[in-house]
């Protein structure tokens, strides 16, 4: 199975602090980290390590030690053919956690902004060979536009996770397999806080399949006809950092191997379980072995 990821890859710098700050508050941190993130690159890595052929589009910086972002992609096995080197900064995010596991972001996209139409086409062949392409919203929309018509025109399944929220075209919902919004997202693509009602929005707009992550309540699916609730799973969550991004990557692993919808689902709110239960991006993906112990572990 190939999963072609088209994404953003960041520098993560993560605070812990006792509590959030409120406006214009300053809070001392107990503890601080440098990694590596990106939505697009925490997708690639997750859906690696849970066991599919991954290619990685997506952009770093020239000058600041970007090579050392892909060397490590390409040490977890993710083919890098697809990266694009620029004169941007490499993008970042600077990620406050505290006590409880929630967490703020703030994403300067940098590099990620130069991933243009033009590369995509260039790289075709790698969406042309995919099984499933995972595209999110830190990348330019005119990209993820062009990705998302080009993964149709090879019959390649389309999962979109639209974070961050914005205003998508009307007419590129029809070419989406799966979209993945949150309850936020969701609100702000369909102007309803109405989970049910919101996704059928989506699902009229022309999506396939909605599928609503709902943090420690679990997700929501429809296809316009079956609905189905799947509960959380419970474990000591610390960070929920990249957890919705393991998440995606978990579906498209799970549809890959053909298993049905609510299997799925369960698989990937387990991975996502899973994230949670670590500090930071991608050092808290889980590899197959944890997802398939805790598996056994509820009797799945």
């Amino acid at each position: 199975m190939k999963i072609a990821v088209i994404g953003s890859i960041n520098r993560d710098y993560t605070a812990q602090v006792k509590k959030l700050p409120e406006k214009g508050e300053t809070v001392i941190a107990s503890n601080y980290n440098i990694s590596l993130g990106g939505k697009g690159a925490n997708q690639a890595v997750a859906a690696k390590r849970l066991g599919a052929d991954v290619y990685m589009i997506g952009a770093v910086g020239n000058f600041d030690n970007g090579e050392d972002i892909v060397k490590k992609l390409k040490e977890e096995g993710i083919d890098i053919s697809g990266i694009l080197y620029t004169d941007e900064v490499t993008g970042n995010a600077m990620i406050t956690i505290d006590e409880s596991g929630f967490n703020t972001i703030v994403v300067y996209p940098g590099a990620n902004s130069k991933l243009d139409s033009f590369w995509i086409e260039r790289h075709s062949k790698i969406i042309e060979e995919a099984d499933f392409v995972i595209l999110q919203l830190e990348i330019p929309l005119e990209t993820v536009e062009t990705a998302v018509k080009l993964s149709k025109k090879y019959n390649v399944k389309v999962i979109l996770n639209p974070a961050p929220a914005c205003q998508l075209p009307d007419d590129l919902y029809r070419y989406i397999d799966i979209i993945t919004p949150n309850e936020v997202e969701l609100a702000h693509l369909t102007g309803t806080t109405d989970v049910k009602k919101g996704a059928m929005k989506l699902v009229e707009k022309g999506v396939k399949k909605v599928i609503v992550t709902l943090g420690e309540k679990g997700s929501y699916y429809t296809d316009g006809y079956e609905e189905i609730f799947s509960e959380a799973i419970s474990v000591n969550s610390i960070d929920s950092t990249a957890a919705g991004d393991s998440f995606n990557a978990a579906l498209a692993v799970a549809l890959g191997e053909d298993m049905d919808i609510k299997s799925t689902l369960r698989f990937a709110n387990i991975v996502g379980a899973l994230t949670t239960t670590k500090i930071g991006a991608q050092d808290s993906l889980p590899y197959r072995e944890e997802v398939e112990k805790l598996r056994i572990k509820l009797g799945e």
